[in-house]
This record gives C-alpha cells, sequence and structure tokens, in this order.
C-alpha cells in the first residue's frame, strides 16, 4: 500500500501501441458499461417526468464519459492532455443532471426555483473555474490542476442533491429515496482515496478504488429509482 504518493503507471505494450494504465481502463469501461446498462432500462420512464428523465441523461452521459475517460487514460501517450479533455466538461454536466432530477420534485416551489437557481450559477461558475485553469496554469504538466474544480464540483453537489435531498424525500416523500441517499454515503470514500492518495497496488490504485465505489453507488441510485418506478410513487414531476 502506498499514501500520499502514486505508484508509477503501469505501462504495457501490445502491437506496437503503447499503452498507459490499463488498470484504470477497466474500472472506466466497467462503469461505462453498467451506467449504458442502466439507461437502456430507464430509456422508457424517462418520459414520465422530470426526475426520470434527468436520471436517463445522467446515466447516459455518465455512461459514454466514462468509456471516454478510460481511452483518455490508455492512450495518454498519443492524445495527452486533450484525450481527457471531454471526460472532464461532460463529468460537468453530470453532476448538473442529478442536481436538477433532485430539485425537480421539491415540494416546495419557492425553494425548488432558488435551489434550481444556484445550480446553473455553480454549474457556470464551475465551467469558468475550469476553463481559467486551463487557459493559465501548467496542466499538460500537471492534468490534475484542471481536474480539481471537477472533483470539488462532483463531490458537493452529488452530496447535496441525491444525498441531503434524498434524504430528506426518504422522510417526507417515501422511504425508497433511502437507497439513493445511501449510494452517496457509498461514494464519499472514494474522495477520500483519490485525494489523499491512497493506493492499494498498482493494479488497484486509487482512481480503480474510486470508479468501483461510484459503480456501486449508481446501482443503489438505480435501485432507489426503480423502485420508485415500480411503486408509482407519486412525485411532484416538474421539468
Amino acid at each position: 500500500m502506498l499514501i500520499g504518493e502514486d505508484y508509477d503507471k503501469i505501462k504495457v505494450t501490445i502491437f506496437d501501441l503503447q499503452l498507459l494504465e490499463p488498470n484504470v481502463f477497466i474500472t472506466d469501461v466497467i462503469m461505462a458499461f453498467i451506467s449504458i446498462v442502466i439507461a437502456y432500462k430507464l430509456y422508457q420512464i424517462r418520459k414520465t417526468g422530470s426526475f426520470y428523465n434527468n436520471w436517463y441523461l445522467f446515466f447516459l452521459i455518465f455512461g459514454i464519459s466514462s468509456f471516454a475517460g478510460g481511452i483518455g487514460h490508455l492512450m495518454f501517450y498519443y492524445f495527452g492532455v486533450w484525450g481527457k479533455f471531454f471526460t472532464w466538461i461532460t463529468g460537468i454536466q453530470c453532476i448538473y443532471y442529478i442536481e436538477k432530477a433532485m430539485i425537480s420534485i421539491h415540494p416546495m416551489q419557492g425553494k425548488q426555483r432558488t435551489f434550481m437557481r444556484l445550480s446553473r450559477i455553480k454549474l457556470l461558475l464551475v465551467y469558468l473555474i475550469f476553463g481559467w485553469i486551463c487557459l493559465t496554469q501548467p496542466i499538460h504538466e500537471k492534468p490534475g490542476l484542471a481536474f480539481l474544480p471537477i472533483a470539488f464540483n462532483t463531490i458537493f453537489g452529488v452530496i447535496l442533491s441525491a444525498g441531503v435531498l434524498g434524504y430528506s424525500y426518504s422522510k417526507t416523500i417515501h422511504k425508497d429515496f433511502r437507497f439513493i441517499y445511501l449510494g452517496v454515503l457509498i461514494m464519499v470514500p472514494s474522495a477520500v482515496f483519490f485525494l489523499m492518495k491512497i493506493n492499494i497496488h498498482p493494479w488497484f490504485d486509487k482512481n480503480d478504488i474510486s470508479h468501483i465505489l461510484m459503480t456501486v453507488g449508481i446501482l443503489y441510485f438505480y435501485l432507489g429509482i426503480k423502485k420508485l418506478s415500480d411503486k408509482k410513487v407519486k412525485l411532484a414531476l416538474n421539468t
């Protein structure tokens, strides 16, 4: 185990291709596959309202983004930092869809409008900070600098929407919302492993741990959404 610093990245050569971090590619693909399958399962119920539609959009874009992220890691020698941009940009948008889904069913219209306005302001602010870092900082030498606003946006966005609102809805709307906030609780340690650089093994580093925890977390999200749909829980489905 290595804490506070990273193992040397794994490098493999296949058919003269120099591939980097195949371990991260594998866990990214697992996460992407599961997300796309969930999006497929939500395809029909997405038409029933904003809550389901925004969760469908989250899983669809998150799945595509995760696969692109895996390619960005694997083909870093060829694409460099540019291979990460698609995942970074779509990653910000994914969190917005979670926020929009959870806010759309808030029972108090005044708070709903306020929360939605704050979510849009945060979305714009994160993109502006991300753009400023990309234009002014040495991201080609230190790609992690560009990822910082995305990481913090993910942490706070998911905790406040799926976590806090999910817990509140489990008490006021239906108990099955508990699966959504439990998904957040499962995901939270991934931020600790990633930011503190806790690496178990070169083939199972902080990225892999984060991906596995996030995959389990989104499965809990889906479990909650599916149960609410199956039980036809009455939701204030606003657009």
